[in-house]
């Protein structure tokens, strides 16, 4: 007991040294520090302005002004209030724009008035809640107002103030520099101070859904409305979204009339009261609901001043009986009481210095702006902890019991657990063997998918092309049969008919099973020297093939001695001619270009690259390859859109790849025609 009342001495020792600092006056024109927020303590005058009737030359021509030693603090007021005095910057420091801070957040009216050279008072800056906080000439949580000084010289200035709430803001001037430092360590301690405040929220939300007891719901409603409370009074909300002032007023009067109803009630559990005087405490919770609801009409009504007034003097009347309850019941429980004096009266305390200050008994300043807000995060936080040891208790016991189930059924788990392990094991093999035949399964699946797709492929080309050759054979012999005393031209035409399906019919045969040998690795790969005169002979005999002029061949430089397979390397330039002799319109040329290739730009499969080589171009005029057919070009059997108006078997292409690949070189798409001209290459080391 002697301790606690020390304490309690200490405390209030240290409260009035702050207040006795933070009143103290300093006579003169007040100096702006270029460096540091400078207060106004001392240098102001007051004048209130009943009804807010008078101009700025009005108020500042009128009698009746009085000095204020520190902060404006008039309590809950319709009154208009005019602050006057003088500020200097200091000589030889170029800074002129400097910044008027408003502590309160919650000023509604808040206008500057500079001197003309005539001596009028004109409006330089207006501010505050009523004007909506997206036409505020500074974005910030309270009231900061521009403010230029272009002469050292001292600036007389005067401010007019109105507020719904409490008339209690301190009034300080501040470089831009210095603000936004400060704003940022402040929007830090709020952010920290919110923060810790919903996780708190959560927490308690979480606890309350498992342990499902009163006490933690009514501690879960204290908690959201204290945070509710101290965001509204810091301005933030109204910062960031923009909320009118009149919603915000009435949000925050709501919810400490909410608060005080909800507050009253939960400190009453916490100490116990309701236990030792449930009838007197029934009655008590009953009048300070009733309050409450009074005070929310009467703030519905317009009447802000008055029901707070009224909530908070009724809320200040029970703290000062449960406090004497408190006391009473210390030496008669179990520590509950003590507990209740520490956590609950450092929040009290904060709470009576806010009420005393906004009836203006106290002045306004850093330590009673803040006393409530640093109570309630004390005060949360020993709360907090007080619960949680009150559970961990309850939790401690609960564990005992499981530990003993525990035991009785430890040993029947170590059964239980040797099957599991033993079953697991057996399954864990049974279920590796069947992955292992789902794989197996699925390769074989794959096999003879691609073995169907294969042959679909093979019955649709040959039933497509080998359908057209075979009707050319047989119209021609029976045109030959029925006519056979034609004439000798007409029947050496109708034999080159037939020639030339037959060849037709021989190439595609050819090319099949030249694709089907080199699948199943039956075409030998005989690669030998081959030097310069043969690979100019082989290009002479593929150019000789066509007619004059539709292979155009640029030699260029073939090597002196090639490593290749000459009947290969034959069957895959062939094919790329035929294929670019497709898709060239008559009448222009195939442009085959022989060069050889550099260090570097041939690779096979196997990482042989950085060798001399030929690259081979056979580049013709025609429609663009469409960009969903690029891909697939190599593919056996592949043909696109375009190569369905001329014969082929879809072969060609891939022929070529598969050579190419033997050879250890690369067959690529090198232009799609999107330029008007198609180029394919075939890159040999």
């Amino acid at each position: 007991m002697k301790r606690l009342a020390r304490c309690l001495w200490l405390c209030g020792c240290l409260a009035v040294l702050g207040l006795f600092l933070s009143t103290a006056a300093r006579a003169g024109v007040l100096r702006l520090d270029p460096l540091a927020s400078v207060d106004s303590h001392g240098q102001l005058s007051i004048l209130r302005d009943p009804e807010g009737r008078l101009s700025a030359d009005e108020a500042a021509a009128a009698p009746g002004w009085k000095a204020v030693p520190g902060a404006v603090n008039a309590g809950f007021t319709h009154d208009a209030v005019w602050i006057r005095l003088q500020v200097q910057r200091p000589a030889g420091v170029p800074q002129q724009r400097w910044l008027a801070q408003f502590r309160n957040a919650l000023l509604d009216d808040v206008r500057l008035y500079r001197q003309d050279e005539a001596g009028r008072w004109h409006l330089a800056v207006h501010s505050g809640e009523d004007i909506g906080r997206e036409n505020w000439p500074i974005d910030a949580r309270n009231v900061q107002l521009p403010l230029t000084l272009e002469s050292t010289a001292p600036t007389p200035l005067l401010l007019r103030l109105q507020s719904r709430n409490a008339m209690s803001t301190t009034i300080g001037f501040a470089a831009p520099e210095v603000y936004a430092g400060t704003a940022r360590r402040e929007y830090l301690f709020y952010g920290l101070g919110f923060g810790f405040g919903l996780m708190l929220l959560a927490f308690h939300t979480l606890f309350w859904q498992m342990t499902r007891e009163r006490l933690s719901a009514w501690y879960l409603v204290y908690v959201a409305n204290a945070l509710l409370v101290e965001f509204l009074s810091a301005g933030l909300p109204q910062q960031l979204f923009a909320m009118p002032a009149r919603l915000s007023d009435m949000l925050l009067s709501l919810s400490i009339c909410a608060g005080v109803a909800i507050g009253i009630r939960f400190a009453i559990m916490q100490l116990g009261a309701d236990l030792q005087w449930p009838r007197f405490c029934r009655v008590v919770v009953r009048v300070v609901g009733l309050v409450s609801a009074v005070s929310v009409a009467l703030v519905l009504g317009g009447a802000n001043g008055l029901g707070m007034q009224a909530v908070q003097g009724t809320a200040m009347l029970c703290i000062v009986g449960l406090i004497g309850g408190a006391l009473w019941l210390l030496p008669r429980d179990q520590g509950q009481a003590r507990a209740f004096l520490v956590i609950f009266g450092i929040y009290y305390a904060g709470v009576m210095v806010s009420f005393l200050r906004n009836q203006g008994w106290l002045p306004a300043g850093a330590w009673t702006d803040n006393a409530t807000a640093v109570g309630t995060l004390l005060h949360l936080l020993l709360m907090s902890m007080r619960l949680n040891r009150r559970y961990d208790q309850l939790r401690r016991e609960k564990e005992a019991a499981q530990a003993r189930l525990v035991h009785v059924i430890g040993r029947q788990n170590d059964r239980l657990e040797e099957e599991v392990r033993r079953r697991t094991a057996d399954l864990r093999g049974e279920i590796e063997q069947r992955q292992r035949l789902e794989v197996d399964l699925r390769a074989a699946l794959e096999t003879e998918r691609r073995a169907k797709q294969s042959q679909v492929d093979f019955v649709a080309m040959v039933s497509h092309e080998f359908r057209t050759p075979l009707a050319i054979i047989h119209t021609t012999a029976q045109q030959i049969a029925k006519n056979l005393d034609a004439a000798r031209e007409k029947t050496l035409s109708r034999c080159k008919n037939l020639r030339a399906a037959a060849q037709r019919m021989t190439a595609l045969v050819d090319e099949y099973l030249t694709a089907d040998r080199m699948e199943a690795g039956q075409t030998p790969f005989q690669p030998r020297a081959c030097e310069r005169e043969e690979l100019l002979e082989l290009f002479e005999d593929l150019v000789a093939d066509w007619p004059d002029g539709r292979v155009v061949w640029h030699e260029g430089q073939l090597p002196q001695q090639l490593v290749c397979d000459p009947g290969l390397l034959r069957v895959a330039l062939r094919n790329l001619l035929a294929n670019a002799d497709r898709h060239t319109p008559a009448g222009q040329a195939i442009v085959l270009d022989v060069v050889p290739a550099q260090v570097g730009e041939v690779g096979g499969a196997d990482g042989a690259g950085g060798v001399d080589g030929l690259n081979i171009r056979v580049s013709n005029p025609g429609d663009a390859i469409p960009h969903d057919e690029v891909a697939r070009l190599f593919e056996k059997y592949f043909r696109g859109r375009q190569a369905a108006r001329s014969p082929g078997a879809g072969l060609g292409l891939y022929l070529v790849h598969q050579i190419a690949e033997l050879h250890r070189g690369e067959a690529r798409l090198e232009s799609d025609g999107q330029d008007g001209h198609m180029r394919f290459s075939l890159a040999l080391p």
